[in-house]
Formats: C-alpha cells, sequence, structure tokens
C-alpha cells in the first residue's frame, strides 16, 4: 500500500516537470527559428520629421526604403513589435536627430514580412530567461518525480 501512495505522490512531480519541459523546449525553438529567419539589410532614410499626432503630442518619422529579394519596400517603423515613442516635442527631436535624409541606416525584419522592417530590433531577454528556468525546473521536476515513483516501485 506504500509503494502506491510513494508512485502516486511522484507522479504529479512528472507531470509538472514534463509540462515546463515541453513549455521551455517549445518556447527555447521558437526563439531559435526567429535568430535564423532575422534579416539586416540596408536603408536609406527618405524622412526625418516630427508631427503632431494630438493636441501638444509628438511622433518622431523616420521613412526609409529598402531592397530584399529584388523588390523594393519603404517603411516608417522605429521600433521592432511597438508604437511609436511619442510625447514631448523635444522627446521626438531627440529620436529624430539620429536620422538625416539620405543616411544609410540598417533595416532588421523576419525574412517571411520583409515589409515589416524596423530600424531598432527589440532586445528583451526576458523570453531566453523563461525558457531557460522553464527547462532547468522542467528537468528537476521530472527527474524528481521519476526517482519518487522508481522508489514507489521498486521499493
Amino acid at each position: 500500500m506504500v509503494s502506491v501512495l510513494v508512485v502516486a505522490a511522484g507522479l504529479p512531480f512528472v507531470l509538472v516537470g514534463g509540462v515546463l519541459l515541453w513549455y521551455g523546449g517549445r518556447l527555447a525553438v521558437g526563439l531559435y527559428r526567429r535568430h535564423r529567419q532575422t534579416r539586416t539589410v540596408d536603408a536609406e532614410v527618405i524622412e526625418a520629421s516630427v508631427r503632431e499626432v494630438e493636441d501638444g503630442v509628438f511622433e518622431p518619422r523616420v521613412r526609409y526604403r529598402y531592397r530584399f529579394d529584388g523588390d523594393r519596400y519603404e517603411s516608417d517603423r522605429l521600433r521592432e513589435g511597438r508604437d511609436p515613442p511619442s510625447g514631448s516635442r523635444s522627446v521626438a527631436e531627440s529620436i529624430v536627430e539620429d536620422y538625416t535624409e539620405g543616411q544609410t541606416v540598417s533595416a532588421t525584419f523576419l525574412s517571411g514580412t520583409p515589409e515589416e522592417a524596423s530600424l531598432e530590433q527589440v532586445t528583451d531577454t526576458w523570453p531566453y530567461v523563461v525558457a531557460g528556468t522553464a527547462t532547468l525546473l522542467g528537468s528537476v521536476f521530472a527527474s524528481l518525480g521519476v526517482g519518487i515513483v522508481a522508489s514507489g516501485l521498486l521499493g
């Protein structure tokens, strides 16, 4: 009877560990694929200005053109996956001052969506931390659970 309880106590650890390993591995594979699909090309700035989007709120606008696989694209996205920064005129001007018309800059995009280039790539590290932590915790929980189950079956 004791061995059945020991096996039953170990199964939740195996299940939680398995789920964490699955999630961490899936996230890591997705991050790796994203890294492999990232492309960087030279782009030419065709406009660098500040515009008022609502009363007293200003937004930097940097338009640029670039080529990829023989096709020509234009974009005005500054930051990947984020709305353009907005606020005071001085904040918008401080962003635009880094760009001048005719300047060559680097545009980054995923190879499957070349029309969605941005000048600043997101460098958040939290997805990597989550993937590593989930995988590590999953390994610990699964190993602990397998050990408990094995001791219940053998004992």
